[in-house]
């Protein structure tokens, strides 16, 4: 028997009307459960919470945790401060009696047993959980992971690696800043460009609200920067070398400073594979879960 593969859906924090949502998935056996909470990927551009590796849904049967997909306010009409912040009530709202303990049943949850992984920009926010949220989860699993707006890959501009470029006329309306604030957004829209339009230009920073900061201010968004000042848990960090999305040179220079820090991390640095292959069915992200269990 199989848990849930139909999620409830819970708003975790409404702001300035917009309603931020979350979707909760149980095991059968949902008692005294521990939590991994995952965010999506998409540049903090654009992605929604529905498109979820099928790995974890498995891997919750196995483990018998509750999963959760969150979304949180899309760039640039917010920047990464106000998801950072996403970030943290989310983590609030797990933990807390009145949040999802509430919505799931006193004894369902486990709410001293977090883990928080992500795919991507995803993974750039599970970086953030292990930071600065407190206290930090138990366990942070980033997933081809973006560690640094700032580093070459991301100044640098790129042509689509999949197709012909994006005409800025596709994105503008959702690349405004001014623009109306959106927590997810429909696959069918032509936000669903906007990370290959960021790539050719090579401004992820700026449309982040990170160039507009003072350059100390700027660190704080650097992830191998932050590591000696704010630690991190126990990390298990999975980068594909071939990846053509995110420079594989990301996920290495953290992994660098963790490994001098002392951090108790795993490295999956997987040869000769691209951005977003655990979607594939039946991919082994066995050791990562193992990982997880272990330091939950």
């Amino acid at each position: 028997m199989t848990g849930s593969a139909v999620p409830q859906t819970v708003i975790y924090k409404t702001i300035d009307d917009v309603q931020i949502p979350l979707d909760v998935y149980s095991p059968v056996n949902r008692k005294h459960a521990p939590v991994l909470l995952w965010f999506h990927g998409g540049g903090l551009l654009q992605g929604r919470r529905d498109k979820v590796p099928a790995h974890f849904l498995d891997a919750m049967t196995k483990h018998h945790f509750i999963f959760i997909s969150a979304d949180y306010r899309l760039a640039p009409q917010v920047g990464v401060a106000e998801i950072v912040d996403d970030v943290k009530d989310c983590i609030a709202f797990i933990r807390s009696p009145e949040g999802l303990s509430a919505a799931l049943g006193s004894d369902a949850v486990d709410r001293s047993r977090l883990a928080v992984s992500g795919g991507s920009a995803g993974g750039y926010l599970a970086f953030f959980a292990g930071l600065y949220a407190e206290p930090k989860p138990q366990v942070i699993m980033p997933i081809y992971p973006i560690t640094d707006p700032l580093g070459t890959f991301f100044v640098t501009p790129r042509p689509n690696p999949v197709g012909d470029n994006v005409q800025e006329s596709t994105v503008a309306e959702y690349m405004d800043p001014k623009g109306p604030v959106m927590a997810n957004n429909d696959p069918a829209s032509t936000r669903s460009s906007s990370y290959f339009w960021m790539m050719q230009e090579g401004n992820l920073s700026r449309l982040l609200g990170i160039t507009d900061q003072p350059g100390e201010a700027q660190d704080r968004w650097r992830i191998a920067r932050q590591v000696r000042r704010h630690g991190l848990p126990p990390t298990f960090a999975v980068h594909g070398d071939a990846d053509r999305f995110v420079g594989v040179e990301q996920c290495d220079e953290v992994v660098g400073v963790m490994a001098g820090e002392g951090v108790t991390f795993q490295y999956d640095r997987r040869h000769d594979v691209d951005h977003i292959f655990d979607m594939q069915k039946g991919v082994d992200m066995s050791a990562m879960y193992d990982f997880m269990m272990k330091h939950l």
